[in-house]
């Protein structure tokens, strides 16, 4: 709860003192004060953004002065028409005071809300609950209608459920003036909540009844099953939230789908007609409630039946004794008694214009059924229920789709686009299917939108759809299925949509896709295996093999050189380590050949010396053996150093780039080279491609990507 430091002072008629007003909350486009002494709030409208407060004055804008006057105005007269009319069904408006600083409501202290319920049971609600909050609600916005009161902005904020009722609270006027000024619908709608009109900046479409019962029938999905509801904008791609373990009674689901139709005209026209559709039954005497049991609240008195023509009056039957009503004192008084030829009479005329009346009541329908049984009847074709603005035709022996043109809901480009694709993907044609999968997947890489999540949820049931529809021999259908399964390998490998990666699904889908012989698939298999190899042989094996067919294309494109990188990588990695040469055996040494002496050569003179005692002379015996040398010991070198010329440290930076693309086609792998070729212009190898801002003009059948690349190498 924030609390500001110096309170608002109020002058409202009816009190005497100027009123001190602390602010307890923001929600929506309202604030709401605590009222010092008084057991009341103050409630302001205050749409953030377009007003800005000083010394306790609202100041708009300039660009949203005008929608300001306008909107203050309208906050005005609404709460001064529940002040004057105080329905039973919505929190009462004591008074209304317009000042310097806003309009303001005073009204009662708000009690538990189903937000508040909520916060502490976040699961699924049982179905009976469901049931009981379902007729009071609607019995609470029956009387808002009725007293021309449309509510603007139902959320479980502003739904109170004390005492086992239901009363509504936080009322809103139009905020789509506010859209172009703020460049934004933040905290003007609730998401989830919110029809598709609401979101229509253009006011080409005005907000009634028909958008309380679009929030009404999104309050009880959120109880039934649990989880946030989806935007409006993901309702119109047939996301009902239903999981599959969530049990619902099928009238009650119909009946909240009917609600839920993007269109207005296609949703209930009152309440009472949407309670209806939901197919509850009678109410028990003790409803269950959210906190206890309910009393089933009084119903009006039944109107009388009609009279019907052909029904008899009841036959007299006189009493003996007949006493006077209002005659205390009067004496008894025997009636005649009847003849019994009298009575049979009337008994017998009795049951002849019974007969007679039976007769003219059955005699019509005996006369319009068909003379053959119906099991002879032969069999209709039965019509394929159309998606919401269509119509299916019958043309040779098949059902063909018709759309009429989306631009007539009021929607921007990509809303139409996916009006115009749903109906075709529902139909069940892989190629819309495949397109509506990346026109989710386009709308999940928005940086500034806060429904990337649910976008991403979309895209892949689409992709998975598409990816496993049957071959049905047309071309179409099988480039359907191949991009699809690579887009959805692409989304698994990455981990897209706040998903964990996972390998092992995407390496299924990327060979699916390479089997159709794409060669962005085939790349995008490769390095899916290259990153998981490790020390597997294998896969780097399989990586190198299909890298090798990419770069066998000879056309210079991206594809070509990316893969001539990646063979580059995998020859390293499986290059087997060089083969040291075995040490060479010992050779063995002879004694060289003593030299002949030649018979012409004289002997040498010899000089006198002293007389030695000659030793004996040796025997003429067999030359002496060889001697044999040990070989010598091999002497290592001591290491050296490797000599590395000097290397710029490696760094990383990111690029990016805009690409215009067709929100109707994969547009990833373009993307992915557009990314690419950023790296490579800067001299860097690429470690990463996402999708960056992302805008699609309106009116216009291209959206421009940004695509964002994170880049490692030398740069200067």
């Amino acid at each position: 709860m924030t609390v500001i430091a110096a309170p608002l002072r109020l002058k409202v008629e009816g009190f005497r003192k100027p009123l001190r007003l602390r602010l307890l909350r923001r929600a929506g486009a309202l604030e709401t004060f605590a009222v010092e002494g008084e057991t009341l709030e103050a409630v302001r409208f205050y749409p953030a953004g377009a007003v800005r407060e000083a010394n306790g004055q609202l100041t708009p804008i300039p660009e949203a002065a005008d929608p300001y006057a306008t909107a203050l105005d309208a906050f005005e007269a609404l709460g001064r028409q529940l002040q004057a009319m105080a329905p039973r069904a919505a929190l009462p408006v004591e008074a209304v005071a317009r000042a310097a600083g806003g309009c303001f409501w005073l009204r009662p202290p708000a009690g538990v809300t189903l937000e508040d319920w909520l916060a502490d049971h976040p699961g699924p609600v049982a179905e009976p609950i469901v049931a009981a909050f379902a007729r009071r609600l609607a019995k609470a916005l029956e009387a808002l209608h009725t007293a021309d009161i449309v509510h603007g902005d139902l959320s479980p904020r502003a739904v109170l459920i004390e005492g086992g009722e239901v009363r509504l609270t936080g009322h809103m006027v139009d905020r789509r003036p506010f859209f172009r000024p703020l460049r934004s619908q933040q905290d003007l709608v609730e998401p989830g909540y919110a029809p598709p009109e609401a979101h229509d900046g253009a006011l080409r479409h005005p907000i009634g009844p028909a958008a309380d019962l679009y929030s009404a029938s999104a309050l009880l999905q959120r109880l039934l099953t649990g989880a946030a509801p989806p935007a409006a904008t993901a309702r119109v791609a047939g996301d009902d939230a239903w999981a599959s373990e969530i049990a619902a009674s099928a009238g009650l689901r119909a009946g909240i789908a009917t609600g839920l139709a993007p269109t207005a005209s296609n949703r209930p026209t009152s309440a009472a007609a949407w309670l209806s559709g939901l197919d509850l039954g009678a109410e028990p005497a003790d409803a269950p409630w959210f906190d206890g049991h309910a009393k089933t609240p009084p119903e009006a008195p039944s109107p009388e039946p009609e009279s019907d023509p052909l029904a008899l009056p009841p036959l007299p039957m006189a009493d003996l004794f007949e006493t006077p009503p209002d005659t205390v004192d009067a004496p008894l008084t025997i009636a005649r008694e009847a003849p019994p030829r009298r009575r049979w009479g009337w008994w017998a005329g009795g049951l002849g214009l019974a007969a007679v009346a039976a007769i003219a009541l059955i005699a019509p329908r005996l006369s319009s059924r068909p003379s053959t049984p119906p099991s002879a009847a032969a069999p209709k074709a039965a019509v394929p229920v159309a998606p919401t603005g269509c119509q299916w035709l019958s043309a040779g022996g098949a059902w063909r789709l018709r759309c009429a043109d989306a631009p007539a809901q009021g929607l921007r480009l990509p809303e139409r686009f996916d009006a115009q694709t749903t109906a075709r993907a529902a139909a069940g044609e892989p190629a819309a299917m495949e397109r509506l999968g990346a026109f989710y997947r386009l709308r999940a890489s928005e940086t500034a939108n806060p429904d990337r999540g649910a976008y991403a949820y979309q895209a892949r049931g689409w992709l998975q759809r598409a990816a496993d529809s049957a071959d049905d021999g047309r071309p179409d259908t099988a480039r359907a299925r191949d991009d699809a399964a690579l887009a959805l390998g692409q989304m698994l490998a990455r981990g897209e949509g706040g998903r964990a990666p996972d390998p092992a699904a995407a390496e299924t889908r990327l060979r699916q896709a390479a089997a159709g012989s794409r060669a962005d698939a085939v790349l995008a298999l490769a390095q899916l295996l290259e990153t998981q190899a490790g020390d597997d042989a294998d896969r780097l094996a399989q990586a190198r093999g299909l890298y090798a067919r990419v770069a066998q294309l000879g056309d210079g494109s991206l594809l070509q050189r990316e893969a001539e990188r990646g063979l580059a990588r995998t020859d390293a990695a499986t290059k087997p380590p060089p083969v040291e040469a075995p040490p060479e055996p010992p050779v063995e040494e002879k004694p060289a050949p003593a030299p002949k002496p030649s018979p012409k050569a004289k002997p040498p003179a010899v000089k006198p010396t002293k007389t030695v005692a000659k030793p004996p002379p040796a025997k003429a015996t067999q030359p002496a053996p060889p001697v044999v040398r040990a070989p010598p010991k091999p002497v290592t070198p001591p290491p050296r150093r490797p000599t590395v010329a000097p290397t710029l440290p490696l760094r990383t930076w990111t690029t990016s780039s805009f690409i215009k693309v067709d929100p109707t086609t994969n547009f990833y792998p373009s993307l992915e080279l557009a990314g690419r070729a950023a790296c490579d212009s800067e001299g860097g190898e690429t470690l990463s491609v996402r999708a960056g801002d992302t805008n699609c003009p309106n009116g216009v059948n291209y959206c421009q990507v940004r695509a964002v690349a994170t880049c490692q190498g030398a740069r200067p």
